[in-house]
């Protein structure tokens, strides 16, 4: 379908490039018959597609038959049918995967999640056969070992990204169900999954790594929320230092060939961790001034930083501004333009910023101003996040740049507004405030888009 829409696209584009000099028309023809037979020895996805599903399908029947008998079957035989399906698919898939024709291989690779569903299916029916009691998050993780262990052995980036996905479920049922937060094993399990991503170059399964890192993030900044909410005005800007870091991370591995293809994804990472920080640090209640829209609660700031944390955000702010250091000296001789400037310019008022939210007195104003610092730093970084979007010819900085902007916003909004507004006049004018302010959002986004496409092409929906 996508090799339809591109062949569509090239045969309306050609007859204007030509127009405009930028393709000799003696060359026109040639290129729509590359186009052309390039497409037709592309992978068919529709069998390939049907046939995984199938594969999916028929191993849900075989799980539901033998479940409607389960009661009636032998201990032995249960065993027999759970790790004799169990490899009977890796033994098939083993096969498939290094079958010469791609159709194979992708069949190949629908078995191998098949046999790792299988896995996992195994490790919950065996507990309930013997009626084992245990800590069951530990169940998710052997099966997240069990698909880890089949990354580093077959090229099966499917398998890698259910990996990731259980992590990210162990680590979840830790900290929601067991409150183990800070649950840093997880991150140890997280890392293991690094080397056979980079090795094999799986961007779906780097994509699944970056998500199952933020959602450890968001997990370990909600449960703190409640458990020990006067701490979050040192966690959260801890955290958006770390963000910063992965940034400044990715976009140093875009100057090395190996690492190119994972240095928008780190580099994007970064940037939505950042985003998320800050929005949390916007938010009054996080210093300790009251709060009515993402926490509720209201608690006064500690005396004094726990001594812990200042080890911990003078470390992260050193780490920073060494790799700060490090990028600039890497663009030595190279022209800066304003938007590198205002980059390092914003970086320095951060940390320098992060280190004084340490140390402020416990005195309303003196707290009021370094929130208002973080909430003026928020919408300038914003606002460099846009235009540098802009000068980079980069969609995705521009739209979240924008994306975030509302929602910061939206939460100033809520947050200035509720308590000196009739709640009628609120909702309504609110509502009015944000249908034409998201109308002229997106015009002004659509607008900035086509600077970067004059074509018009490729519009996101």
């Amino acid at each position: 379908m996508w090799q339809t829409v591109f062949l569509n696209r090239l045969r309306k584009q050609l007859p204007e490039w030509v127009a405009h000099g930028w393709v000799a028309p003696e060359h026109q023809a040639a290129i729509l018959e590359h186009a052309e037979s390039s497409a037709g020895r592309g992978v068919q996805l529709l069998p390939i597609v049907l046939g995984v599903l199938g594969v999916l399908t028929l191993g849900a029947g075989v799980i539901m038959f033998f479940a409607a008998n389960w009661a009636g079957m032998a201990k032995l035989a249960k065993l027999a049918v759970l790790f004799g399906g169990m490899w009977a698919a890796y033994a098939v898939a083993g096969w498939l995967l290094y079958r010469p024709t791609t159709r194979d291989q992708m069949l190949g690779q629908a078995l191998m999640l098949l046999a790792v569903i299988l896995f996992g299916a195994n490790i919950m029916l065996i507990a309930q056969i013997y009626h084992i009691q245990a800590h069951y998050p530990n169940g998710v993780l052997f099966w997240s070992l069990g698909a880890l262990a089949v990354a580093y052995v077959a090229p099966v980036q499917p398998v890698a990204v259910a990996g990731l996905a259980l992590a990210a479920l162990w680590t979840g049922l830790e900290a929601g169900d067991f409150e183990r937060s800070p649950h840093w094993e997880f991150l140890a399990v997280w890392a293991l999954f690094l080397p056979p991503l980079v090795w094999r170059g799986w961007r779906y399964a780097a994509m699944a790594a970056a998500a199952a890192l933020l959602f450890w993030n968001v997990m370990l900044f909600g449960s703190w929320t409640w458990r020990e909410p006067q701490l979050l005005a040192y966690l959260v800007p801890a955290q958006a230092l770390a963000a910063v870091a992965l940034v400044l991370l990715g976009v140093t591995a875009m100057r090395h060939r190996r690492s190119v293809p994972f240095a928008t994804i780190v580099e994007r990472t970064g940037l939505i961790g950042l985003g998320l920080a800050f929005l949390a640090l916007i938010e009054p209640s996080i210093h300790g001034l009251g709060g009515n829209t993402m926490l509720g609660g209201r608690w006064q700031r500690l005396d004094q930083a726990p001594a812990g944390w200042i080890v911990v955000t003078l470390v992260a702010g050193a780490v920073v501004a060494a790799l700060a250091a490090w990028r600039y000296q890497q663009q030595a001789g190279a022209r800066r333009g304003p938007a590198g400037t205002w980059a390092y310019a914003l970086l320095a008022a951060l940390v320098v910023l992060t280190i004084a939210n340490l140390f402020v007195p416990p005195i309303k104003s003196a707290v009021f101003a370094v929130h208002g610092g973080f909430l003026a730093l928020n919408f300038a970084g914003l606002l460099w996040l846009i235009a540098a979007g802009l000068g980079r010819g980069n969609r995705f900085q521009v739209n979240l740049g924008f994306l975030f902007f509302a929602m910061s916003v939206l939460i100033v909004y809520f947050e200035t507004f509720w308590s000196l507004m009739n709640r009628s006049f609120f909702f309504m004018g609110g509502g009015l405030l944000l249908v034409i302010g998201g109308y002229l959002l997106e015009r002004q986004r659509r607008r900035l888009l086509r600077g970067i496409d004059p074509a018009g092409q490729g519009e996101p929906g």
